[in-house]
């Protein structure tokens, strides 16, 4: 049995049970607790999106779960509308006020995110309490009904198969999120966000969507809680209660599907049976949670998958490998740089003109014009500090320009935010490579056809039949590219555990997926031995045969040499040289530069 059999056998039974819990369990207290935890899970859900994905801490979120709450008991008790349609309006307010601090989401860092988004859930628990004349103040709103069907109010196992039902419908919304562009999308902003932004990704956007889909789950929590307890009062939504999500999402493990659920097991059914034990109660549950933080840091779900992994590893059969150690016919596919299925690109010129940079009173460019042209391959080289990596930053957009133009084709790039200049066709690699090191290596390929995708949010969510077509395509896409860099057989291993040499290939099959016009590269031969340089001189010779534009910032000027047509040499933010690799690099003033002698009479300081 592999592990994906194992996890849906367990998921089955866990359905089961849980469809059949009322049978077994009975009415009364059982079947409240049982109610509660659907209501917790679904609140919990929604916070691992945003917290656990998108890595945007909240310490107010009890607050949303309290606007569903109080607007949902709010229309029933005054203006006696039918939970259905009051529940809907509740999750549309938790959604609006979720869309409101996504503002001081991209202005802030995590940390003092955390600390607004706690100052939001005061301001909401004090509301609760002064405004008397809609919330009733300290006594709460009393006597909210149980949700009806054709007149008929639901009874505590009715309500029960409502709470789990939603919480279903919940659980895999957010499976289609987590394995969409959205869900990927979400986790590079959190590990990498440059890696996100050169992607194609609008942080901004998807954390707009982050926030307020939390937000509208809570709501949609909030709504089944105030029907659920039919009296609400402040005290049921103070800060102890955001907090709680935010233990049950960190220590559950973070960032994974089943956190919440295992978060919801340990830290809200196992104190319930310790009932007993009061007086022990809170110790045993501080020795739980000491625990886990030094034996399990992600988490709980996080030590199971980790557990799972060796544990599958050592059941394996041992792979056959070519003698090169690849993976057989597919490592050797891939080492030939396998271009089937691969469109030829139409390269873009790029142009820049008087293009200048300081930092403070640091000149780094000065006014640095140069032409590339299209589908050629140009180097720019120099010594450390000469503006090399600054200058494909001012391409990428990454940094705005003091002044001067970069034109790509028809795109005026300095007009552009970098995720727009993305998906105008510029892909790019850094200098270290950005990766999700606690992604495959596929889903960080996938990563670069955020840009391509055009399923929508709604399609996506509901996994339509488009959204699912463009997933497959665009997933085998991904594999052609990792084909063609010679990483096919590496395809479902963890990034950050694949060498430094892989990992920069990686990052080249990542942009390659986009099907760039124009194709950055900074020092890709940082590190590589004399084998990986061999094998990258010929994936960048196969780049340019497809006709993309190659721009290569490189100090391995034996790689410049064979595999670039022309290059630009920087010093001190100027242009030194410009031609053919063999005349730029027998240039007197370059060799110079390089040995460290300036001639003053050049004026070159």
């Amino acid at each position: 049995m592999t592990a994906t059999t194992s996890r849906r056998v367990l998921a089955a039974i866990l359905l089961a049970g849980a469809a059949t819990l009322p049978f077994w369990v009975g009415s009364g207290y059982g079947i409240f607790i049982a109610t509660q935890f659907g209501v917790y899970l679904i609140v919990a859900m929604g916070l691992n999106v945003l917290a656990g994905y998108g890595g945007q801490t909240s310490l107010g979120h009890g607050a949303f779960v309290g606007l569903g709450a109080y607007t949902t008991a709010l229309l029933m008790l005054n203006l006696h509308w039918p939970f259905w349609g009051a529940a809907a309006m509740g999750v549309v307010v938790s959604a609006v006020f979720g869309g409101l601090m996504t503002l001081p989401a991209l202005r802030v860092s995590t940390w003092y995110l955390a600390l607004i988004t706690l100052g939001f859930g005061r301001l909401f628990e004090q509301l609760a309490v002064e405004m008397t004349w809609l919330t009733n103040g300290f006594n709460g709103l009393a006597n909210i009904e149980r949700p009806k069907l054709f007149d008929k109010v639901f009874s505590d196992a009715q309500l029960y198969w409502l709470v789990a039902a939603a919480a279903l419908l919940c659980g895999l919304l957010v499976r289609n999120l987590v394995h969409s562009r959205l869900g990927r999308g979400l986790m590079a902003i959190r590990d990498n966000p440059e890696a996100a932004i050169s992607s194609g990704v609008s942080v901004a956007r998807l954390k707009l969507f982050a926030f307020m889909f939390s937000a509208a789950l809570a709501g949609l929590g909030g709504a089944l809680f105030a029907v659920q307890k039919t009296v609400i009062t402040p005290d049921d939504f103070t800060v102890d209660f955001s907090i709680f999500f935010l233990i049950v999402v960190v220590l559950g493990g973070s960032g994974r599907i089943w956190g919440p659920f295992i978060g919801l097991c340990v830290f809200f059914l196992v104190p319930e049976f310790l009932t007993g034990l009061q007086s022990w109660r809170m110790i045993i549950y501080g020795v739980i949670l000491l625990a886990l933080m030094v034996f399990a840091p992600n988490g709980l779900m996080g030590a199971i998958e980790a557990g799972s992994r060796r544990l599958w590893a050592k059941m394996a059969l041992p792979r056959r490998s070519g003698a090169d150690g690849g993976e057989g016919k597919a490592g050797e596919a891939a080492t030939a740089y396998d271009r089937s299925g691969f469109e030829r690109t139409a390269g873009t010129p790029l142009v820049l003109a008087g293009v200048r940079k300081s930092f403070g009173g640091i000149v780094v460019l000065d006014g640095i014009s140069l032409q590339v042209e299209a589908g050629s391959s140009h180097a720019i080289v120099g010594p450390n500090g000469s503006g090399k990596t600054t200058l494909l930053n001012l391409v990428s957009g990454f940094y705005p320009a003091d002044s001067g133009t970069i034109v790509c084709g028809d795109d005026k790039l300095l007009a552009l935010a970098p995720y727009q200049v993305a998906r105008r066709g510029v892909g790019r690699t850094f200098q270290t490579p950005k990766l999700l090191n606690g992604a495959s290596v596929l889903e960080n390929v996938l990563l670069g056809t955020y840009g391509s995708e055009r399923a929508s949010i709604p399609e996506i969510l509901l996994a339509l039949p488009r959204a699912r077509r463009e997933a497959a395509r665009l997933r085998e896409r991904a594999m052609r590219s990792l084909a063609f860099a010679g990483m096919a057989g590496d395809a479902m291993h963890l990034a950050g555990e694949i060498p430094h040499g892989k990992q920069r290939l990686v990052e080249i099959a990542r942009a390659l997926v986009g099907k760039p016009r124009l194709l950055l590269l900074d020092e890709p031969a940082a590190g590589l031995s004399l084998s990986e340089l061999d094998g990258l001189e010929h994936l960048i010779t196969a780049i340019q045969e497809l006709g993309a534009t190659v721009v290569i910032v490189e100090h391995h000027l034996d790689l410049v040499t064979r595999a670039c047509r022309t290059v630009t040499v920087l010093d001190q933010g100027r242009i030194l040289a410009e031609g053919t690799p063999n005349g730029v690099f027998s240039n007197p003033e370059v060799l110079a530069a390089y040995m460290g002698r300036r001639p003053v009479e050049k004026g070159l300081n």
